[in-house]
């Protein structure tokens, strides 16, 4: 074969890999299907259904955030909750909006902020604020919302940003011990916050699930501090607690994922018998 020709075949090979990652990848959205089975909870909440999205990263919208739409609403949750970084920055707010009307779900939309909220010069209490008003979305800072469902209720505790140390957990904690709790936090960090603090699930992202993942490597970077990089993405059991890592609908910093799709998650509560 001559010169020239590997040239070619080279050349077709970079083309086809930077397509992939830049463009089919990214828009490649897996539905993960969880079933938790949890001891000693209200019979009542057998079969609550949850989504989790996560790192949505508006700046652009597209085909892919309307694929998301079309799932989430096909899946019928009863419940949806978004683990932060829901911008990059100002301009993202507006296709934020769009992409949090078009959802669905009777008890409701809840989020929390991550870093990138806090990096992108927003005025979040304003933006709180003006996702209540536009899409009827809750932000919870710190704080908790008692939920009712099917003739019981739990608590939906909220907290604000791990990674950049603005969450409290001990201002977002339920007085009382007696419902179902779910966490909500950006990052995998919260771990490190709430030792002495009895929830039955928490719900995170952040990480991406490492976004770029190499073969036989792993994830190419984790924007963890190092005790927390083992939480890379899916279910873990942490001292008898569930948390579960989202990989994320977007990207950050460079615009590719390799083996690495994004991700919505279906959660369905069980009781175990």
């Amino acid at each position: 074969m001559k010169v020239k020709e590997y040239i070619v075949i080279l050349i077709i090979i970079i083309a086809l890999l930077t397509l992939d990652v830049m463009v089919v990848e990214p828009n490649m959205v897996k539905v993960e299907r969880l079933k938790l089975e949890f001891e000693n909870i209200d019979e009542k909440l057998d079969g609550l259904k949850i989504v989790q999205i996560s790192d949505l990263h508006f700046g652009t919208y597209g085909f892919r955030e309307e694929l998301v739409i079309n799932l989430i609403n096909y899946l019928k949750p009863d419940l949806i909750v978004i683990t932060g970084d829901l911008i990059n920055n100002a301009d993202g707010i507006k296709d934020l909006i769009k992409f949090l009307k078009k959802l669905r779900a009777p008890l409701g939309i809840y989020c929390v902020y991550g870093n990138w909220d806090h990096w992108s010069g927003v005025n979040l209490t304003k933006l709180r604020i003006l996702l209540k008003k536009e899409c009827n979305v809750t932000v919870l800072v710190n704080e908790y919302v008692i939920i009712e469902y099917n003739g019981t209720s739990f608590y939906l505790i909220g907290v604000d940003d791990p990674h950049t140390g603005h969450d409290n957990i001990k201002e977002a904690y339920p007085k009382t011990n007696e419902r179902f709790k779910i966490l909500l936090a950006h990052s995998p960090e919260i771990l490190g916050d709430i030792k002495g603090y009895k929830v039955n699930l928490i719900l995170v992202g952040h990480t991406h699930g490492g976004q770029i993942v190499l073969p036989l490597i792993g994830p190419l970077f984790l924007p963890l501090r190092g005790e927390y990089r083992k939480y890379v993405s899916g279910l873990y059991k942490v001292n008898g607690t569930y948390m579960y890592v989202n990989r994320g609908l977007g990207t950050s910093i460079i615009p590719i994922r390799l083996l690495c799709s994004p991700e919505i998650t279906l959660i369905r509560i069980r009781v175990k018998k």
